[in-house]
């Protein structure tokens, strides 16, 4: 193990460690390059991830977990970008996203989004990266709410199917959240300009930043704070003085 060729390049079984003693990572090294299934760990020695590469480049299946051992994404990974079928799941182990990406790492086809409890949220088609036709949103009781119509990525229309709906401001056009399916940082906000979001999103969820929660009169009633696409602190009360711009 961590052996060194006789041109002085890793080859073999090889061990990274922490200055603190515990293994990062480990896989097989060909002429200096990493080949094979390489997997990664977390200080507790719980599985990270697992990745396949080919002469140094991840080329092949791809599996991340969260540190309580549920499967975080999978799919195949292409030198820089996912391809064919993807999915991304919620700590308790449900999918909360399932994409079709093509041969250059675009979305294509169906697109599927899920609540935490495994309902529909939203279902759409996508065309080479781009959100092209209808996209049907649920509640979470998995209730078809509305059909929006979206032009080449430009939302276009909405056909409201909710009945009996409330006469508050929930319900207004102008409380409606605008949806981010990206990934990178970005503030996302209501209709009426109050932020519902802001951080690091991967595929359009949240993974590092913030959270706003208001009542039905807009004043802000919570903070969620977001860490590796987990809450891991709630502020409330006197924590809410600096109001989000």
């Amino acid at each position: 193990m961590n052996q060194l060729d006789t041109q002085g390049k890793k080859t073999g079984l090889w061990q990274i460690s922490s200055d603190e003693g515990y293994i990062l990572e480990e896989g097989s090294y060909t002429e200096g390059r990493k080949n094979g299934l390489w997997k990664g760990y977390y200080p507790d020695g719980t599985l990270k991830h697992e990745i396949t590469f080919v002469e140094g480049v991840a080329n092949g299946p791809a599996r991340f977990y969260f540190e309580n051992g549920q499967v975080w994404e999978e799919g195949v990974w292409r030198e820089a970008f996912w391809v064919g079928d993807y999915r991304l799941y919620h700590s308790n182990g449900q999918a909360a996203y399932e994409f079709t990406y093509n041969k250059v790492g675009k979305r294509e086809g169906e697109q599927r989004y899920y609540y935490r409890d495994g309902n529909i949220m939203y279902k759409g088609k996508w065309d080479n990266g781009t959100v092209d036709g209808h996209v049907e949103v649920y509640d979470s009781t998995g209730t078809l709410q509305q059909i929006r119509n979206y032009q080449d990525g430009s939302f276009e229309t909405t056909t409201d199917l909710r009945q009996n709906r409330p006469e508050d401001n929930s319900a207004r056009p102008d409380k409606m959240i605008t949806p981010f399916y990206g990934t990178g940082y970005h503030t996302a906000r209501k209709l009426n300009g109050n932020i519902y979001q802001k951080g690091y999103y991967r595929e359009g969820v949240l993974h590092n930043g913030e959270e706003y929660i208001y009542d039905h009169n807009d004043a802000l009633r919570q903070i969620r704070v977001y860490e590796n696409g987990r809450i891991i602190k709630i502020k409330s009360g006197s924590e809410l003085k600096n109001l989000p711009e």
